[in-house]
């Protein structure tokens, strides 16, 4: 394609909407209670045929919203040479830190949305609400991977229950 529409920025939802968007929305299980209650030992456990543990997911999904949340700043992150990049290596001992960093990384997500111009653009067509969406898509995507892998470990529902509502 060519033309206009080409250098339209991407825009994303409203504030509110970005925010309930960021915490589960909907039919999705709240990333807190995806977490909550979950062992080191049974998050960095592998399941049989599963790439990653669930220690491994959420510190890419830390990985990635600390990298948005830099964008959104300005600061300018640099990519990975490679999507292995994306993926820290998390053994037990540093669960309660990688899992607490996401929480916070969250919190801090949930302000931008509220607090910045989301449509400001930050990265060619992208703008502040185009990129907290994409990072609000990806968390949805690999917190049903890690609400799979509980299932899968017998550690699901959590404490708090498993159900949205």
């Amino acid at each position: 394609m060519t033309g206009q529409a080409d250098e339209a920025a991407l825009l994303g939802p409203a504030p509110q909407a970005l925010e309930r968007l960021l915490e589960g929305g909907g039919a999705c299980v709240p990333p807190g209670r995806a977490l909550d209650g979950l062992s080191a030992d049974l998050a960095c456990r592998r399941v049989e045929g599963a790439p990653h543990t669930v220690a491994e997911i959420v510190a890419h999904m830390q990985f990635w919203q600390a990298f948005s949340a830099a964008l959104v700043r300005g600061e300018g992150p640099a990519l990975p040479e490679h999507a292995a990049g994306g993926w820290p290596a998390v053994g037990p001992g540093d669960w309660d830190t990688v899992r607490r960093a996401f929480l916070s990384g969250l919190a801090e997500a949930k302000r931008l949305a509220r607090g910045e111009d989301l449509s400001r653009q930050v990265d060619g067509q992208k703008t502040v609400g185009y990129e907290l969406t994409v990072n609000a898509l990806h968390n949805a995507v690999h917190l049903g991977q890690v609400i799979l892998l509980r299932r899968m470990l017998g550690a699901w529902p959590p404490p708090g229950g498993g159900e949205t509502w």
